[in-house]
């Protein structure tokens, strides 16, 4: 593999080893928090900046440039993929770089993870059409539970919201999967599941995703749903949909770590050590203690969860981006 100029980026982040995505470069589009909801589970903390405002929140050029720049070095990834800190249909020129990277990077398949809230707007089913994968949540179909979980813009509505999801299946060609994060005593009632239940035949996705809380969230209330709670959600939703599990797929080793990126890396998802070493290729006693050793300089925080010790970016250090 050969090595990319390994700059401090600004809106790139990882490598990343996803649990549904393989070893993904994640692509920031919009300033932290800038998102149509607030969601109580989110791990990147409280929406500051929320907005259905579209708009070039970062020059597309420079997105580009940093996307050429990283890909350039031809990388081992399994995606390249639209997350982050906020939404990023937000950002009006996701279109554009979608098309560049199908263009110019035509090996790395491009996935979006999406909250959905904007694809009631034409214009963004259009901007995304030619993504390889979509992933995009749908928490709750009743109006009480939409509230309660996700916190949304007052001028979103939930029906508006699921009218968008069915119209885009109807003419994306590549493959839609809906993430539902559960939340116990919120949206896990059997009259909320079987109201999914019944916008998922609608909606009909590629594949259901049931998660919950796996890292640190938003309100520290929030607990993780059961074993039991899902396996019984998933029969009322069907019996068998795909949903995916606490382990993870390993990674590949992408590059030389490097300490701003690896910075980047955790403000874009908080990650283990073992996360860490298996994305770059280390052991890992060596990501512990690198990961220590930002803690240690202000950088980042660990919080003990279900899965063990998570490291995420201290929210006063900044963003990890630079430039």
């Amino acid at each position: 593999m050969k090595q990319s100029s390994n700059r401090p980026y600004r809106c790139l982040f990882g490598p990343v080893r996803s649990r549904r995505l393989g070893v993904s470069l994640g692509v920031d589009l919009v300033p932290s928090k800038t998102c149509t909801l607030d969601c109580i589970y989110c791990e990147c903390g409280k929406t500051t900046r929320k907005t259905l405002l579209r708009k070039a929140h970062i020059p597309t050029r420079e997105i580009v440039d940093e996307l050429n720049d990283f890909l350039s070095g031809d990388p081992e990834l399994d995606h390249v993929t639209f997350s982050g800190a906020g939404e990023p249909t937000l950002h009006s020129g996701i279109g554009e770089l979608i098309r560049f990277l199908k263009k110019h990077h035509p090996r790395y398949p491009v996935a979006l993870l999406t909250n959905g809230t904007l694809l009631f707007d034409p214009a963004v089913r259009k901007d995304i059409a030619d993504a390889d994968q979509v992933i995009a949540s749908l928490d709750a179909a009743t109006p009480d539970g939409f509230h309660a979980v996700n916190r949304p813009h007052p001028d979103l509505h939930l029906a508006e919201i699921i009218e968008g999801l069915t119209a885009f299946r109807h003419t994306f060609v590549h493959r839609l999967l809906i993430e539902i994060f559960i939340v116990p005593e919120l949206n896990d009632t059997d009259a909320e599941i079987t109201a999914l239940k019944n916008v998922l035949a609608r909606i009909r996705p590629d594949g259901v995703h049931l998660n919950t809380l796996d890292r640190p969230g938003t309100e520290s209330w929030v607990v993780p749903a059961c074993e039991a709670a899902l396996e019984r959600i998933s029969g009322i939703l069907g019996g068998d949909l795909p949903r995916f599990s606490i382990g993870t797929p390993r990674g590949k080793g992408v590059r030389t770590i490097n300490e701003k990126q690896l910075a980047r890396t955790l403000f874009g998802r908080p990650c283990t050590a073992e996360d860490i070493a298996a994305v770059f290729g280390i052991k890992t006693p060596e990501a512990r203690r690198l990961m220590d050793g930002l803690v240690n300089s202000g950088q980042a925080e660990k919080r003990q969860m279900p899965r063990g010790v998570f490291y995420f970016a201290r929210k006063n250090a900044g963003s990890g981006k630079t430039g």
